[in-house]
């Protein structure tokens, strides 16, 4: 798996490996803005019962969206997606951005 996360972006492009599990880091709007700066994302998103305790030491980071179970991490990395890209800029006007709690 290590060389296909290697694959997925080019090598001259720095990407944050991110692993979506309910026992990862919580992911809050502090951690979207952070997000938001890297130039590139990679989500890995495990089905069922997670993933081999090797691809941990592969991500850079483990992140979760809650307390609870989803049936795969896709539906957890489309919520982080979707919260990052809206503070790219251009993505959404900038006013809406800076008034969110």
């Amino acid at each position: 798996i290590g060389e296909a996360l290697d694959a997925i972006a080019p090598a001259d492009v720095p990407a944050r490996r991110i692993l979506l599990d309910p026992g990862g880091r919580r992911f809050d709007q502090a951690l979207a803005r952070e997000l938001a700066l890297e130039p590139a994302l990679i989500f890995v998103c495990p089905r069922y019962e997670g993933v081999d305790d090797r691809v941990r030491g592969l991500v850079d980071l483990e992140l979760s969206i809650g307390d609870y179970v989803l049936t795969g991490g896709e539906l957890a990395a489309l919520v982080v997606i979707d919260s990052v890209i809206r503070l790219l800029p251009g993505a959404i006007d900038e006013a809406s951005t800076a008034e969110e709690s």
